[in-house]
């Protein structure tokens, strides 16, 4: 392996470092973006852990595709140089660029998911509703015919023993 083409690996890596660090970035903003009480929220941990796992898969993938999945010592340090390198120099732009990118899809997207919920909500409701209204005089009629009969048993009863 020449040296131009250790250098050309050894760039990718660090670019894929701040990659790394753009997408962890990302998903935490995206999961803080979200309501306090959605679920998303709550199971940030397994997000993120589920993330840095997908993330590792990649990052392997990429040394498949450019080494033939040979692993060198410099690797795993030039992508933990390039999440620095994001953490110091393009973190407030990046994270600009994301806030941007949330805003235009991500919570339009969140906002139409809770409006078609409230609107299948309100047709359930409306529906049930209905359903009572219909059903309401059967159940008066049912009550009024079931404690009248139950009277009378009542008193049919209390005769019986009283003879």
């Amino acid at each position: 392996m020449i040296v131009s083409e250790q250098f050309y690996q050894l760039i990718v890596m660090v670019l894929s470092g701040i990659a790394v660090g753009f997408i962890i970035d990302s998903i935490r903003l995206i999961v803080f973006s979200t309501p306090k009480r959605s679920s998303l929220r709550k199971w940030m941990m397994v997000v993120e852990l589920i993330t840095w796992i997908l993330l590792g898969g990649l990052t392997y993938y990429l040394l498949f595709w450019l080494k033939d999945g040979a692993w060198r010592a410099y690797d795993p340090l030039a992508q933990i140089a390039g999440i620095f390198l994001y953490q110091s120099f393009f973190q407030t732009f990046l994270r600009f660029v994301a806030r941007i990118l949330v805003n235009i899809t991500w919570r339009p997207f969140w906002f139409i998911v809770r409006f078609i919920i409230t609107v299948i909500r309100q047709i359930l409701q409306l529906l049930i509703n209905i359903v009572m209204f219909v059903i309401r005089p059967f159940v008066k009629i049912y009550s009024y015919l079931s404690y009248t009969f139950f009277k009378k048993l009542r008193y049919l009863k209390y005769n019986k023993k009283q003879q």
